[in-house]
Formats: C-alpha cells, sequence, structure tokens
C-alpha cells in the first residue's frame, strides 16, 4: 500500500492526473471529478504561460498532499477552487485530528428505530425536493430546453442555428450545475460544482469553437438528462403528493372532528360513504362524523403512513442524488487532451 510513496513524480499531466485519481479512490465521486478538474486546469495553465510541465507538476504539489487537502477538509470548504503552489498544499493537515475522547456519542433523535425519521433532515428535505421543488426545476428547465432546442432546429438550415445550438448546449450544463446544487442542499448527495471543460475550445476560432462545444459528449448528456428528468420528476412529484395528501387527510381530518367540524359533508344524505372498509351514513343535514374507533384508527394508520412516506422519500432522495450525482461526474472521455 506504501509503494506509491516511493513512486517516481509523474513526467506529465496525464500521468499526474491518473496518480491524483488512484490516490483518491474510496472518496466521494463528486469530490474526485472537482479534485481532477482542478488540478487539470491549474497544470494546462501553467503550460500554456511557458512553464514546464515537471516544473507546473513540482509547484502544484504532491500527489498525496493534494488528495489528504481534499479529502480532509469540510463538505464546503472541499469544493474551494485549487489553485494554489506546493507551500498551500503543505499548510492542509496531513491528517485530520481525530476527535475529541468524550466516552460515548450522545444518542440523537434521528437514530431512534423507525419513528426517528421524524427527525432526519435527509427525509424532509427530500420531502421538500420531490413535493414542489425538484419538480419546479426539472419543469423550468424542461421548458427552457424544449424551447430553445426548438428555436435551433428551426434555425439549422441559416448559419444562426449553430450559435444558437451552442447556446443550449453551455446552458444545459449550467442548469445541470445549478440542479446538482439543489440537489445537494436538499438530498445530501454531494454534487461536483464544476462541469468538464469543453476540449480544445480555450485557444481557437469562433467556429472552431462552434465544432469543439458540438461533438463533445459531455454536452450531449447534460441535455439529454434535462429532457429525462422532467417525466421522472412529475411521476415523483405525483406519488409524493398523493401519500403526503393522503396521510394528512387521515390524521387531520378526525382532529377537525374533534375541533367541532364534521369529517365530511356532502349535499345528498341518500350517499352512502365508505372509510376504511366502515360503512358511514350522513346525518340530516348531510354531515358525517367518525366514531371514536374510527376516528382512533384513521389517526394511527395516517401517522404510520406518513412514516412510511418519510421513510420512502428518504430512500428515493439517496438514489436519485446518487444517480444525478453519476450522471454529473461521468467522464466519457479524458479530461483535457496534453498539449
Amino acid at each position: 500500500m506504501h509503494d506509491a510513496d516511493h513512486a517516481p513524480s509523474p513526467s506529465s499531466i496525464e500521468g499526474y492526473l491518473a496518480r491524483l485519481e488512484v490516490a483518491l479512490h474510496g472518496a466521494d465521486p463528486a469530490l474526485t471529478h472537482d479534485a481532477l478538474i482542478d488540478a487539470e486546469e491549474h497544470l494546462q495553465a501553467a503550460v500554456r504561460r511557458g512553464v514546464p510541465v515537471d516544473q507546473a507538476i513540482a509547484s502544484f504539489g504532491d500527489v498525496d498532499e493534494i488528495a489528504a487537502a481534499y479529502q480532509n477538509l469540510p463538505s464546503g470548504a472541499a469544493l474551494q477552487t485549487v489553485e494554489r503552489d506546493r507551500g498551500v498544499v503543505a499548510a492542509a493537515p496531513a491528517h485530520a485530528p481525530p476527535p475529541p475522547a468524550s466516552g460515548t456519542t450522545p444518542p440523537r433523535l434521528s437514530d431512534v428505530p423507525i419513528v426517528g425519521i421524524w427527525f432526519d433532515g435527509r427525509a424532509w428535505g427530500a420531502l421538500l425536493y420531490f413535493g414542489g421543488v425538484g419538480f419546479i426545476v426539472a419543469t423550468a428547465c424542461f421548458v427552457w430546453a424544449v424551447t430553445l432546442g426548438g428555436l435551433a432546429v428551426g434555425l439549422l438550415p441559416t448559419l444562426l442555428g449553430l450559435p444558437v445550438l451552442v447556446l443550449l448546449l453551455g446552458s444545459a450544463r449550467a442548469l445541470c450545475l445549478m440542479e446538482g446544487a439543489v440537489v445537494q442542499g436538499l438530498l445530501g448527495v454531494r454534487m461536483p460544482r464544476r462541469v468538464q471543460p469543453v476540449h480544445g475550445a480555450a485557444d481557437v476560432g469562433f467556429w472552431q469553437r462552434i465544432w469543439c462545444w458540438l461533438k463533445d459528449v459531455r454536452s450531449w448528456l447534460s441535455l439529454a438528462y434535462l429532457y429525462a428528468n422532467f417525466p421522472v420528476s412529475v411521476a415523483l412529484f405525483a406519488i409524493t403528493l398523493t401519500l403526503a395528501a393522503l396521510s394528512a387527510a387521515m390524521v387531520f381530518g378526525p382532529l377537525l372532528q374533534a375541533a367541532g367540524l364534521p369529517f365530511v359533508s356532502i349535499s345528498s344524505d341518500d350517499v352512502t360513504v365508505r372509510y376504511l372498509w366502515t360503512e358511514l351514513k350522513p346525518a340530516a343535514d348531510g354531515t358525517i362524523r367518525l366514531p371514536m374507533s374510527l376516528a382512533l384508527s384513521s389517526v394511527g394508520l395516517g401517522l404510520a403512513l406518513a412514516t412510511a412516506t418519510l421513510w420512502l422519500m428518504r430512500a428515493l432522495g439517496w438514489v436519485y442524488g446518487h444517480v444525478v450525482q453519476a450522471i454529473q461526474v461521468a467522464r466519457p472521455q479524458a479530461i483535457l487532451p496534453h498539449r
């Protein structure tokens, strides 16, 4: 495991990035994604300024130091831009200090079996995301992609179509990055703070830059994500809203009845209502009230359904967040070719 400590320093940017990726093995994929792109951009910029590759690598920092600096920083701080030399990296602790020994960790309410989900911020964040925020964001992104995509297709017979298409691809990258930040904030799954740079687009002319954007796979994947995420968000929104509304009705309906309001009012006294497999007859004024045993059963089942809904939201949030993370950190091609 320590043979890497005696390995010679890499002599190319590609070799440095490969070593860095190995050093970050097991780290969060989004952290690894950002670390590789930060290192690549720093080294490529140094080479473009005329610095020899070996000197650029030496000034940037040892692979293990860079990896440790990323892994030991908190989630928010690790997403800062890494434009540092060896001295700055060395200032970061090589190993995070262990937490002070304080005996046993105090229990948290979220650790309580089953009902602890009510105190789990991830479950409530997922409920908020799937119950509205994610649907709104996905719909806005989908409308933008469809509108601009239709405009680009319509203008393709003219030369204006290509710049509009590039605008669509560039905006798709930015929108995916923005949505990733929302996912990270509500679902608690770390997302990359940046996308891969477009290959070869930095030092070429206008039309060559457009060609670089058009052949970049990452741009098309981002656009495909905006289109495919919309029906998924609609389905999750419908499921979340249905479960939340049903749970709330089962719990608050009997509670409102206890406050003096009828459980439900109907306009005809000839209608038979069935609730929880029990047949209910309306009173002369068309109101229906639950018997005490049925009201208590409704509240209990409603709370159970709400608890199950929160567990489902947390599970869906974990799955959805990691799927989005995998899409955003996917690298269908090398980060950038060495020049």
